[in-house]
């Protein structure tokens, strides 16, 4: 009966890890829309709002520090690959996001446009309106784990997905420059 016992009580420890879950990345993933073909070409690149219209709104522990960490990182990956960031006449538009919890007053589906959610890049003061046109593999920010970082490629001329790199779980309020380049390194390396 002891034996019993035991081996009930082992397993059910033993199976315990595989009901919680974790905010650990699961791995960089990336989808290109069927229509990218000129993004092989591509050599220049601009953010697809430089600066937000509006104020910047950060939600309980988020700072604008992640938001220049972010950029500094996506700059400095582009480079890396070969991009030079330009003013004028883009090859392609970059944007990233954040997936955050949404909280419960702006969780209306009347306050984003149609395949958007609420994401860190909405709390810096600016949503994203481009399009998808059905990208295979798409999803909306809101769909994203909590911490999600998503990087986007878009056409400048017809403002398409070209090309969208994420990695769930990635990002935490309190992540610092070094873990925010690590994590913009492993998406771009999906490009």
């Amino acid at each position: 009966m002891k034996r019993l016992l035991f081996a009930s009580l082992l397993l059910g420890i033993m199976s315990l890890p595989s009901c919680v879950t974790t905010s650990a990345s699961l791995g960089a993933k990336s989808i290109k829309a069927p229509y990218a073909a000129s993004l092989r070409q591509a050599k220049t690149y601009a953010w697809y709002q430089p600066s937000p219209p509006a104020e910047a709104e950060y939600l309980k522990g988020y700072k604008a520090s992640l938001h220049q960490s972010m950029v500094k990182a996506v700059e400095r990956e582009m480079q890396e690959r070969g991009y030079t960031k330009v003013e004028q006449n883009p090859d392609v538009l970059v944007a990233y996001d954040v997936s955050v919890s949404v909280p419960v007053e702006k969780d209306k589906p009347e306050n984003f446009a149609e395949g958007f959610g609420y994401s860190y890049g909405y709390m810096s003061g600016y949503r994203y309106d481009y399009g998808h046109a059905d990208m295979p593999g798409y999803r909306s920010v809101d769909l994203f784990k909590e911490g999600t970082l998503i990087i986007d490629l878009i056409n400048p001329r017809s403002k398409m997905l070209l090309w969208r790199g994420w990695a769930e779980g990635a990002i935490n309020h309190n992540a610092g420059s070094g873990a925010v380049q690590k994590k913009v390194e492993e998406v771009l390396e999906q490009l």
